[in-house]
């Protein structure tokens, strides 16, 4: 699972460290943002048919489009934030859009939470070294009533590597700066990416409380007010 994440960068900072070459800017997305949650518009990268980097906002989270059968708006509904790396190609909410529609989560680390007994308490992890981590992404364009081709980005997910495994059974995946460029082309086989980020990549650190709510902003966030083991 990854429900929430930070992405602290600026819009310049960003366009500089993933090679954006174009902006189309859709819904605007707050930068930088400490406490990216479901359903926010948020910043990723991916290349167009001509080859150059683009950066796009889309909506965190695809519709779960079946529930209309139950008479329910598909985007009120609880968002689908997560892809499972090892399902993904054989499930028909993920496999079309693993094969030709990937893209680049842009974050400076992501969040979980240590479950003690009533309490939830946040860490961050953050990347161990260098200022990102890139996620890998996958996204649709959907029509529901007046919205169209809305934009909708999912986050891939896979077991987690030794520093999450303590916290959480799974973790999103983790591309490394060599792979980012293979993760965009869809001719690369998605399958040689969805692995465990290798052991050491990342830095946990006990983080607010202020995280327990999704409405939390603000760089305050990232001062602790708990330790594990007190």
């Amino acid at each position: 699972m990854c429900g929430r994440y930070q992405n602290a960068l600026d819009p310049a900072e960003l366009a500089l460290l993933y090679r954006v070459q174009r902006e189309a800017w859709g819904r605007p997305a707050k930068l930088p943002n400490w406490n990216v949650a479901p359903r926010q518009s948020v910043p990723v990268v991916l290349r167009e048919a001509d080859g150059p980097r683009a950066v796009v906002t889309m909506r965190w989270g695809f519709p779960p489009l079946w529930v209309a059968k139950q008479g329910k708006e598909p985007f009120d509904a609880p968002p689908l934030v997560n892809a499972m790396a090892e399902e993904a190609a054989k499930k028909p909410t993920w496999s079309r859009a693993l094969r030709e529609r990937r893209c680049l989560v842009p974050t400076t680390g992501f969040y979980e939470w240590l479950t003690i007994g009533k309490d939830r308490f946040p860490l961050y992890f953050r990347p161990s070294i260098g200022r990102t981590l890139t996620l890998a992404g996958v996204w649709g364009a959907f029509d529901w009533g007046e919205r169209k081709a809305w934009p909708c980005v999912a986050i891939l997910t896979t077991r987690p590597n030794a520093e999450v495994a303590p916290v959480h059974d799974r973790m999103p995946v983790v591309l490394s700066p060599e792979a980012e460029d293979a993760w965009l082309d869809p001719a690369s086989d998605p399958s040689a990416f969805l692995q465990s980020a290798p052991d050491g990549t990342l830095t946990p650190a006990e983080v607010s409380r202020a995280l327990n709510s999704r409405e939390a902003e603000g760089e305050g966030v990232m001062i602790a007010d708990w330790v594990r083991g007190a």
